[in-house]
């Protein structure tokens, strides 16, 4: 049985929701996951002691979370020695303007290059917009930037982006190429991205 772990930063809670389903998906798939949420300080204990890892971000303002530098860095041999896939949560991957997913792609690369990590896999996810955890000023602007990608806004005030059904492409295709990496199982590799 295979061990994951899935780690994550989170500002608004999307990026941790989808940590939570990735850890779901592969748990429904037989695998044991160890799922961290980098800012709570969990116990980061055993984390490198993982068959493969995922870790997932989010960018606000062309920047990720400050705490996630560091995890990567502080793990960086186990995600280099690993199967591993880092998860980029952004409002511009629900864009379909090329030139805005380019620029979001260019952030990640910048990034991972940043903190000398080249992970197997990389998944732009959307995120939400959540209208109560924001002041006005970036309730404005994030409006105006999901009316500008053609979204209706939810009445609740929670605009969900995100493509699950593309997240579990991403996620089948992770562990089809864990299992090719370490031996147990065919690679059946699909394209979710």
């Amino acid at each position: 049985m295979q061990r994951y772990l899935v780690a994550f930063v989170t500002r608004e809670g999307q990026t941790g929701k989808i940590a939570h389903h990735v850890a779901r998906r592969i748990e429904d798939d037989g695998s044991l996951v160890r799922l961290i949420d980098i800012r709570a300080r969990e116990s980061e204990a055993g984390a490198d002691d993982c068959d493969a890892m995922v870790i997932a971000g989010s960018v606000h303002r062309g920047r990720f979370e400050p705490e996630l530098a560091p995890f990567i860095m502080r793990h960086g041999e186990a995600l280099r020695r690993s199967p591993s896939a880092f998860l980029a949560v952004s409002l511009s991957a629900a864009s379909h303007e090329e030139s805005e997913r380019a620029a979001i792609d260019e952030i990640v690369q910048g990034h991972l290059a940043e903190v000398g990590w080249m992970p197997d896999l990389v998944h732009h996810a959307a995120g939400a917009v959540h209208d109560r955890q924001l002041n006005v000023i970036e309730r404005a602007v994030l409006h105006a930037i999901v009316d500008s990608k053609g979204v209706e806004r939810h009445p609740s005030g929670d605009t969900e982006l995100t493509d699950w059904a593309a997240l579990d492409a991403f996620v089948r295709s992770f562990e089809a190429l864990t299992r090719s990496r370490l031996g147990t199982g065919p690679a059946t590799l699909e394209s979710g991205d």
